[in-house]
């Protein structure tokens, strides 16, 4: 059964410099009705301060998407990656074996707001890998685009689970 959570009931983390939501236990939240939903593990909603973020940090055997809501946030890795990612674009990796990475906000006077989303792989042990992808406005708009598949379905970026993700924009009054 499916039930409705909302927003407020979520868990929060809050330091000088990150505000954070947690819909699943994460970090120092611990709730044991909400560990998980099937392989879907974390839906993390994170404002970042201008100048601050994450310093280099590990995973493994994760498949990591992140969805840029507002401003940008930069992106380095042990694969080579450096990369910015803009309000409305999409980044996908895959920890594999294992990734160290970094995700900074590069501005000097705006918060970045993003949605991090960790699902568990079909298989454990694959080879690290990066994507990142922008879908327009106009695709999105009163439609669900399909933005993450695992076959890279519609020109969407590949997941390695069965998981399906759509982006939509709506108008008020659509």
């Amino acid at each position: 059964m499916l039930t409705v959570r909302a927003s407020h009931e979520r868990g929060h983390f809050k330091n000088e410099w990150l505000d954070s939501y947690h819909t699943f236990s994460f970090g120092s939240y611990y709730d044991p009705e909400h560990v998980h939903f099937g392989a879907l593990r974390v839906i993390n909603q994170d404002i970042v301060d201008a100048g601050k973020g994450f310093d280099f940090h590990g995973h493994k055997d994760m498949e990591i998407f992140t969805y840029v809501l507002s401003g940008i946030l930069e992106h380095k890795d042990s694969m080579g990656n450096k990369e910015k990612i803009t309000a409305g674009e999409i980044q996908i990796m895959s920890a594999g074996t294992g990734v160290l990475h970094s995700e900074y906000n590069p501005s000097d006077d705006k918060k970045v707001e993003l949605l991090q989303i960790w699902v568990v792989p079909e298989q454990y042990g694959l080879t690290p890998r990066y994507a990142q992808k922008k879908f327009s406005d106009q695709e999105k708009l009163n439609n669900f685009k399909l933005i993450i598949s695992p076959d890279e379905a519609d020109g969407s970026l590949k997941i390695f689970q069965q998981a399906w993700v759509w982006s939509a924009l709506f108008e008020r009054d659509f």
